[in-house]
């Protein structure tokens, strides 16, 4: 059940991740070609680009997450036991949860207080409640990926963190 789950989330974050770069990729094109093609300018490609590329940078947070692909510092790691360094990453996730919980909570309050309050985006006229809602929802990713996180590091036996990087650089080579 926890692996189909997994899976879906898999699937979901390639998915809107795939659609939001094309959906940014194409409209810098149309804007491009209409700037320099027809001397003139799509008042709303703009918004619509950074919009998308803040969508992908919060998908990417869950996407790093499953990945083991944040930035970490992995000296101590490296030099302790296996026992502690399963600790480590547990407690890493743990922060990571009350990180996660917290930007659940204040993404879904920004997003009902902006939404209570009518404010639009300035070229698209869409409510800007919406732009905001991909934080809570990337909050809930993250939440379930650190899970997933704890989940698999706790019933792997111990291991050096050595041995794993290289069996991690084996599979993904």
């Amino acid at each position: 059940m926890i692996k189909a789950f997994n899976k879906f989330l898999d699937r979901l974050e390639d998915f809107a991740m795939v659609a939001f770069m094309s959906l940014a990729t194409i409209i810098t094109i149309f804007q491009v070609f209409y700037r320099y093609g027809f001397n003139g300018s799509l008042s709303w490609a703009e918004e619509v680009v950074i919009y998308s590329i803040v969508c992908m940078s919060f998908i990417g947070a869950s996407m790093g997450v499953r990945r083991g692909a944040h930035i970490s510092v992995d000296l101590l790691n490296s030099v302790v036991s296996p026992v502690v360094n399963r600790w480590l990453r547990i407690i890493s996730a743990i922060i990571g949860i009350f990180f996660a919980i917290a930007m659940t909570i204040l993404g879904f309050r920004l997003f009902n207080i902006t939404l209570g309050r009518g404010m639009l985006s300035p070229a698209l006229r869409v409510p800007m409640a919406w732009i905001y809602f991909p934080i809570g929802i990337s909050g809930l990713l993250l939440i379930s990926r650190y899970c997933w996180v704890i989940h698999e590091v706790w019933k792997k036996p111990p291991t050096s963190y050595a041995n794993e990087m290289m069996s991690d650089h084996e599979t993904l080579g």
